[in-house]
């Protein structure tokens, strides 16, 4: 019988065999990132320069720089969020494409990683993955459209003149974790929908129906499978924030005692440790494409009639 438990088990072993997949991931989106971040830091540094505030401002946000960074420099932060929002975008395909080929790098987890075959595979699939993309783009709008802004202001014209707090607050979490359930739901369908397309080399048209039906019929399995790899990556983040000891590190940033190098060794080892934990939880989203890729394919053996003896081995 084919269980969560097990593939979960080798969806992470294939996912050890697939780092070097989970690091082009990562490294793309690092990239995407600074390119977003890049105006922003010039910005500061510029309104800042190396005045004392700069030093302040590595110990924690200032809501009183803030303001007068908005009022000096009217129009940037509306620029920065346009330049945000464009290299978001942006990422979106960028992101789908890459998955065709960690996906594809699943049909031969034995062989040695090269980087051709990798964005092979990323061109192969690549028109399909965006047709994904757009159809669960489709699925996010009308989840918002119909679930939160129909549904949800209907409860809040339901429970306007209600005295009752605690009953009003119970409606609205009802809906927003009736959002949750369908948004998980979405992405389920998408991810089984991108395995059963690379693994049988299929189309979009004839995958997603499949991918719906699949997790319908085995909907509390699928959602284990999906759900351990991606609450390890949120995982992932609490152990970060948990670990690390803010309150020296912001001692040690604000002390205007340091030397320069000092605050720089401390800064490069705070973002190297950032960027660990992000390689991390991009390994975790491989290792649920992994885990569903187990699933599915074990699921699809298991269905499949076994083979009858031809006429010589029954003879």
């Amino acid at each position: 019988m084919v269980t969560a438990r097990g593939s979960i088990r080798q969806g992470f072993s294939l996912a050890r065999r697939s780092r070097a997949a989970a690091f082009i991931l990562f490294a793309a989106n690092l990239l995407l990132a600074a390119i977003a971040g890049l105006p922003v830091y010039h910005g500061i540094l510029n309104f800042t320069s190396h005045s004392l505030i700069s030093r302040h401002l590595l110990t924690g946000f200032s809501y009183n720089w803030f303001t007068d960074f908005v009022f000096n420099n009217r129009g940037a932060i509306a620029q920065y969020a346009q330049i945000i929002m464009v290299l978001g975008l942006i990422a979106m395909p960028v992101n789908a494409v890459l998955a065709g080929g960690v996906l594809a790098r699943f049909l031969r987890p034995k062989e040695p990683f090269r980087l051709g075959g990798f964005f092979r595979d990323c061109g192969r699939y690549s028109w399909r993955m965006l047709w994904l993309m757009v159809i669960a783009l489709f699925g996010y709008w009308a989840i918002f459209r119909f679930i939160l802004a129909e549904l949800g202001g209907r409860v809040d014209r339901l429970t306007l003149y209600w005295m009752n707090d605690r009953s009003a607050f119970v409606a609205h979490l009802g809906v927003g974790l009736l959002v949750l359930l369908a948004l998980v739901f979405v992405n389920l369908v998408i991810d089984f929908a991108k395995v059963r397309m690379v693994l049988t080399d299929s189309g979009v048209l004839e995958s997603v129906p499949a991918a719906l039906g699949f997790c319908l019929f085995r909907i509390r399995r699928a959602v284990v499978v999906y759900a351990i790899p991606a609450l390890c990556g949120l995982a992932l983040l609490v152990i970060y924030r948990l670990l690390i000891p803010w309150h020296i590190l912001h001692v040690a940033l604000g002390d205007t005692s340091k030397q320069y190098y000092e605050t720089a060794l401390v800064l490069a080892a705070l973002f190297f440790g950032q960027q660990l934990v992000m390689f991390g939880r991009y390994w975790f989203r491989v290792a649920t494409w992994a885990s569903e890729w187990s699933f599915y394919a074990d699921m699809r053996a298991a269905a499949r009639p076994p083979a009858e003896p031809s006429n010589q081995a029954a003879a």
